[in-house]
């Protein structure tokens, strides 16, 4: 079994990416932005976060083609790129609706539930390896979350580590990845959900290996963290620079991000963060059939703006 050391040296290298990542992050955190400039701003990141995660797994896809199927409502049969796609956004929105500023303890099954989301659907069940990294998972997150390393530390050590361990047959790094996340958001490092690693990654691929690399190398984790860290920081310029930029847009025509008064009413509904909503609830309230209460849904879904849960019959919605 693969087992990496913990240790780093906080160089002064990744003392500058964090201390300049601190900075963008409160820039992001106090820029004024409306409501709707921001929405379709994280939706972007979303969208950047998908495409570019996907490229690093060389899955063929283009991003028209992914922005169009992540705007309209889902097709029925779904073929495994597809999938993917989908798997991938569901992953997102469940990391900002259950981790955000989350005072729960991440253990392994933290993990396994973004597998179960993101991979499962297309790579299967990998139960038996999960099982037999499982001892080894519990103790360095244990280990993790009670020492005093800043987040953005805590956040690289988690995902090598994940990726050292490989504890899925298949995804383990697109989980290490979205396992990044997930820290990131539990300490409040969202950055309003503009924060998008993956093109870091991928535009850098040969760093990014080269860094996975020396880890084995050196037995030490400070090479990764510089890159990590470092990538940290280049990502929440970029994201600050757009929301200072006027020039802002996305792939998406204007009449996606228009609301019709049934939407409108149905956010309304959902205020109360005691309510949720399903679609039978949908066809009652306004007299209308399946089809169109599942658009309406579908709709507010794909902008973000409410979060579906369960699964077939069972599922049901509440505001993002």
């Amino acid at each position: 079994m693969v087992k990496i050391s913990m240790t780093y040296h906080l160089s002064e290298e990744i003392k500058k990416s964090i201390q300049e990542s601190l900075v963008l992050r409160q820039k992001i955190l106090l820029s004024l932005l409306p409501p709707k400039v921001e929405l379709r701003m994280r939706w972007e990141a979303d969208l950047q976060r998908i495409f570019w995660g996907l490229s690093i797994a060389e899955t063929p896809i283009s991003k028209p083609d992914m922005t169009k199927l992540l705007a309209s409502p889902q097709k029925k049969r779904l073929n495994q790129f597809e999938k993917e796609i989908i798997n991938y956004k569901k992953t997102l929105n469940f990391i900002k609706e259950e981790w955000l500023a989350s005072p729960k303890i991440v253990t392994p099954n933290s993990l396994l539930d973004l597998y179960n989301l993101a991979c499962r659907p297309v790579f299967g069940s990998s139960t038996a390896s999960f099982k037999a990294k499982r001892k080894d998972m519990k103790q360095f997150l244990s280990y993790l979350q009670t020492g005093k390393e800043h987040p953005l530390i805590q956040a690289g050590i988690s995902q090598i580590e994940i990726i050292k361990l490989s504890p899925f047959d298949n995804g383990s790094a697109r989980v290490a990845r979205l396992f990044t996340y997930l820290m990131l958001y539990k300490y409040g490092f969202d950055c309003r959900g503009l924060l998008v690693l993956e093109e870091y990654y991928r535009k850098d691929i040969v760093g990014l290996r080269e860094a996975v690399r020396k880890v084995d190398e050196e037995k030490n984790l400070t090479a990764w963290l510089e890159y990590f860290t470092k990538g940290i920081f280049i990502q929440l310029q970029k994201a600050f620079e757009e929301i200072e930029s006027p020039k802002f847009k996305t792939d998406l025509s204007a009449s996606f991000w228009k609301l019709n008064s049934r939407q409108k009413l149905i956010l309304s509904h959902l205020e109360n963060p005691e309510l949720k909503i399903t679609n039978k609830d949908v066809q009652k309230m306004f007299t209308v059939a399946q089809i169109t209460a599942s658009r309406s849904l579908s709709k507010l879904a794909s902008l973000g703006l409410i979060l579906s849960h369960g699964k077939g019959r069972s599922v049901f919605y509440t505001r993002a």
